[in-house]
């Protein structure tokens, strides 16, 4: 009985013992966590900022040596020489040839129509004398004022030349009342041509017989030819 007394009494007094030691290193424990804690929060000390010192700023002189003026060059003129067109043949119009006016025209022989009185021409001393109706046999013309026509446009575009024989119908004062194609030349334009400019442009002396002036007709060649170079 003694002893289940004496060993229960020390097991009593052991554990207090032990209980006091376990909280002694659990609180060791928890300071050294804390102690931790508190140092990874803890700003880290750098080190101490450097002080920056301002200094003057340095002046450099520096001798400027101005450079000589450089005068450009002028532009070399160079000559450009246009291109040569290459020539053209040149299509030279020839007047329209005239018989010439010494040679008079034969005149045709036929019916000669009487005319009524002209008026006297100046230079003319009195009103010409008319002949009788009757035929005219182998009477003559002369020209007295000729031109040659234009050489239409449409001929010349077209080359178009030939001879135009004329029938005219010459009145006691040289002037031509009709004109008609006697042998054409071909070409229409052309042979419209040579009787619109005789009937307006031309005139002829007067065919006399026995003194008188009478009406004739004679035949008027009109050449149109092309030269080219």
């Amino acid at each position: 009985m003694v002893l289940q007394h004496a060993h229960r009494h020390s097991r009593t007094a052991a554990q207090p013992s032990l209980d006091s030691n376990r909280i002694l290193g659990m609180s060791g424990t928890l300071a050294v966590n804390v102690l931790a804690f508190l140092l990874l929060f803890m700003p880290m000390a750098g080190p101490p900022p450097l002080a920056v010192v301002e200094q003057p700023p340095r002046l450099t002189v520096v001798d400027v040596v101005p450079l000589p003026p450089v005068t450009p060059k002028p532009p070399e003129r160079v000559e450009v020489v246009p291109p040569q067109p290459r020539p053209q043949p040149i299509q030279r119009t020839q007047q329209p040839t005239l018989a010439p006016a010494t040679d008079p025209v034969v005149v045709d022989d036929g019916t000669v129509w009487t005319p009524p009185l002209v008026e006297t021409t100046p230079g003319n001393a009195g009103p010409v004398d008319i002949a009788p109706p009757g035929p005219v046999q182998g009477m003559r013309l002369e020209y007295a004022r000729t031109s040659p026509p234009r050489y239409p446009r449409e001929a010349l575009r077209d080359g178009l030349q030939g001879t135009v024989l004329l029938q005219v119908l010459v009145d006691v004062d040289g002037k031509p009342l009709e004109v008609s194609v006697h042998t054409g030349s071909g070409h229409r334009v052309l042979d419209q041509e040579a009787v619109r400019h005789v009937l307006r442009h031309w005139t002829f002396r007067p065919a006399t017989k026995d003194g008188r002036a009478v009406q004739a007709i004679g035949l008027v060649p009109i050449e149109f030819k092309l030269d080219r170079m």
